[in-house]
């Protein structure tokens, strides 16, 4: 089994329900998508449902209401979002991974899953209601964005990082604190970061300013 079309794969958990268009234009755009632990979206823009993993504590008895496969996962030392990450890499074989509801609710969630999504390591977006982080694995990369967007640089673990392209300069920046490399400015259209391990690189929709 393998994402038809590409290899971008969506991971939907159940936090704060898709609410702008970055979001919905995000998932539409991949080739499959894994639930965590609920039942799969349907309508216009929904990538096909490749399976659902979990516990089962949140899906309940409600996996009869789907013909999607359901894939259930007792271990109770990893929780859903990890579940649904293994899963995908061993069965969809994805170059990328875009996750959606991971945030919103309560903080300690959200910050526990973005934590999480930075240690798989593995190159995606978060999509959030308010705007997109970047998931970055070690390396240089360059990607588009637009003029003054607002842009924050997040690392969950110590490391140095170099930006090219903002308005204050980022440059072999120790981030030893979240806050370290936050709420700076684009100075082109695209950007250049170097990071030593992985680094979410967050920019809000622009309809926010």
């Amino acid at each position: 089994m393998t994402a038809p079309g590409g290899t971008r794969v969506a991971i939907v958990a159940n936090g704060a329900p898709m609410a702008s268009c970055g979001e919905r234009d995000a998932f539409a755009a991949c080739g499959r998508a894994v639930y965590c632990d609920r039942l799969p979206l349907g309508g216009a823009g929904v990538p096909p449902a490749a399976f659902i993993v979990g516990d089962g504590d949140t899906l309940g008895g409600r996996a009869v209401l789907t013909d999607v496969p359901f894939y259930p996962d007792p271990d109770q030392e990893t929780n859903d979002l990890t579940k649904a990450f293994r899963a995908a890499v061993r069965l969809l074989s994805p170059e990328r991974i875009d996750w959606f509801c991971v945030t919103g609710g309560r903080e300690d969630h959200t910050l526990a899953n973005l934590s999480l999504i930075a240690g798989y390591g593995m190159a995606g977006r978060i999509l959030t209601n308010s705007g997109a982080f970047r998931v970055l694995p070690a390396g240089t990369h360059t990607f588009a964005c637009g003029m003054g967007d607002r842009v924050s640089f997040i690392s969950f673990v110590p490391q140095r990082v170099t930006a090219s392209g903002v308005r204050w300069p980022v440059e072999n920046l120790l981030l030893d604190t979240l806050w370290r490399a936050t709420l700076n400015r684009t100075a082109a259209e695209t950007l250049t970061v170097r990071c030593e391990s992985t680094l979410l690189v967050y920019i809000p929709w622009r309809h926010d300013e």
